[in-house]
C-alpha cells in the first residue's frame, strides 16, 4: 500500500508528541513492506521532497500568517495540497495527526481512500491558551481563529472511518468541544515508549557526569517546549520557595520556544541563576541517558496535557515522575504512584511535593521494576501493533 501520514512537523525537523508518534507509525509501516510518505509544515529552503530513512519526507511551507489568523487555516491547506499533487497523486490510505495537513490530503484525494485520524489535543483548546497572553488585538482574531479551526477539526472527525485518541482525557474534551455521539466515535489507543532504548542505568552518578550534570546535589529534570500552557514559570516559582526555605537541588530544563528568555530572566529574578541550568535542545541519542540520569522529572503542566510522552519515557528510564494532576497526567502517573502527583498545578502546591521527595518522604521505585511494568502498560511493540491495527491495517 502507499500511505500518507499528515503531521505538524517531521520528527527530524522538530521534536514532539505527535511527530514522535508519526514517525513510530511510518517506521513500522515501513518495515511492514509499505511505500510511506508524511506530510508535514517545514521552513522554507528546506527540501520540499526528501527521502529519509526510506521515508519520502514532503515539507511545504506558508507566509507569516500567525496562529491568531483566521486565514491561516486556508493557508495551510492550499500550501500542503499543491505539493501533495505535485508530489503525490495517489494513494491507499491517508492517517492524519493535525487538522489541517489532514483536511489538505482529504481535499487532494477525496473520501474514496481509507482515511484514519489520531486527535492528539483539541485545536480550539490549545489556540485559546496560546493566545490568552497575546495583545487585545490579536485575542479577538484568534477568537475567530478558534471557532475556525474548531470547526475544521469537527470535519477531520466526522470525515474519518476511524478516530483515535491517546488518552480518555482527550476524548472527554472532544464531547466538549464536538458532542457526544463524535466522541463516541473515539477509540482510546495509549501512545507508546521503546522500553529496549530507554532504560535504567546501573550509575547515575557516572551518567551525569557525561552530561556534565552536577552530582553533589539532588538534580530534577524536566523537559517541555517553553510556551504557557507547559508550567515551567510555576515551576520557578516553586523551586525559588524550596530555596527560600534552604533545600540545595539543581533543575535541569532541557527545550526550547518562545519564552526561553522570559523564563531566564525570571529565574535570575528569584534568585535561581546557581540552582537552574537551561540546557536548551537534548539531541535525541543522549535523551536516554538524561532520564536515567535524573533524581527525578518533573512534568509541571499548567494546562491541556493530552497524553505526556515524556512522562512514559522517564518512567521507563526508572525515574519517579513528579507531577501536576493536570489533562492525561493522572491516567499515567496514577497506575505507578498516585503520590507523585501535586495537590494542584499552583507553585505551593508543585513546591510542596518537591519538598517531599528531597525529604525522601515520597516512594522512591525500584528502577528495574517500574522499567517493567512501563513496559507491560506502554510498550512498543504491543500498542504500536495495536494502533496500526485499528487506524491502518484492519481496515
Amino acid at each position: 500500500m502507499r500511505i500518507l501520514i499528515t503531521t505538524i512537523a517531521h520528527f527530524c525537523d522538530l521534536h514532539g508528541g505527535a511527530p514522535r508518534i508519526a514517525l513510530d507509525e511510518a517506521t513500522e509501516l515501513l518495515r511492514r513492506g509499505h511505500e510511506v510518505w508524511l506530510l508535514a509544515l517545514g521552513r522554507p529552503g528546506m527540501p520540499e521532497h526528501d527521502l529519509w530513512n526510506g521515508l519520502h519526507l514532503l515539507r511545504y511551507t506558508t507566509g507569516t500568517a500567525g496562529f491568531w489568523n483566521p486565514s491561516r487555516g486556508q493557508t495551510h491547506l492550499k500550501a500542503a495540497a499543491a505539493v501533495l499533487k505535485r508530489h503525490l497523486p495517489q494513494v491507499d490510505a491517508i492517517h492524519g495527526h493535525m487538522p489541517l495537513q489532514y483536511l489538505a490530503a482529504l481535499s487532494t484525494y477525496g473520501d474514496v481512500v481509507h482515511a484514519s485520524y489520531t486527535i492528539h489535543s483539541p485545536a480550539a483548546m490549545e489556540m485559546a491558551i496560546n493566545t490568552r497572553s497575546a495583545s487585545p488585538l490579536r485575542r479577538m482574531t484568534g477568537y475567530f481563529a478558534q471557532g475556525m479551526i474548531n470547526r475544521l477539526e469537527a470535519e477531520c472527525l466526522r470525515r474519518s472511518r476511524v478516530v483515535t485518541a491517546l488518552s480518555q482525557y482527550t476524548i472527554d474534551c472532544i464531547g466538549k468541544q464536538h458532542g457526544e455521539s463524535i466522541a463516541r466515535k473515539v477509540k482510546l489507543i495509549p501512545g507508546w515508549v521503546e522500553t529496549s532504548r530507554f532504560v535504567p542505568v546501573n550509575d547515575r552518578s557516572l551518567a551525569k557526569t557525561k552530561l556534565g550534570w552536577p552530582v553533589d546535589l539532588p538534580l530534577l529534570f524536566t523537559l517541555r517546549r517553553m510556551t504557557p500552557r507547559m508550567g515551567l514559570n510555576r515551576l520557578l516559582e516553586a523551586c525559588q520557595l524550596l530555596n527560600v526555605d534552604g533545600f540545595r537541588f539543581h533543575l535541569i530544563i532541557g527545550g526550547d520556544g518562545p519564552l526561553r528568555s522570559t523564563l531566564q530572566d525570571q529565574a535570575k529574578a528569584l534568585g535561581l541563576g546557581n540552582m537552574v541550568t537551561f540546557q536548551g535542545r537534548i539531541d535525541d541519542e543522549m535523551l536516554p541517558l538524561a532520564y536515567a540520569a535524573c533524581d527525578a522529572f518533573v512534568l509541571p503542566t499548567a494546562e491541556l496535557e493530552c497524553f505526556g510522552i515524556i512522562a512514559i519515557e522517564a518512567l521507563s528510564a526508572g525515574r519517579p515522575v513528579l507531577a501536576t494532576p493536570i489533562g492525561a497526567i493522572p491516567e499515567i502517573i496514577g497506575q505507578f504512584a498516585p503520590q507523585w502527583l501535586a495537590r494542584s498545578s499552583q507553585p505551593a502546591d508543585i513546591a510542596a511535593l518537591l519538598r517531599r521527595f528531597l525529604k525522601g518522604d515520597l516512594p522512591m521505585p525500584v528502577p528495574a521494576r517500574l522499567h517493567d511494568q512501563v513496559d507491560l502498560y506502554y510498550g512498543r511493540d504491543l500498542s504500536l501493533r495495536a494502533y496500526i491495527e485499528a487506524t491502518i491495517a484492519g481496515n
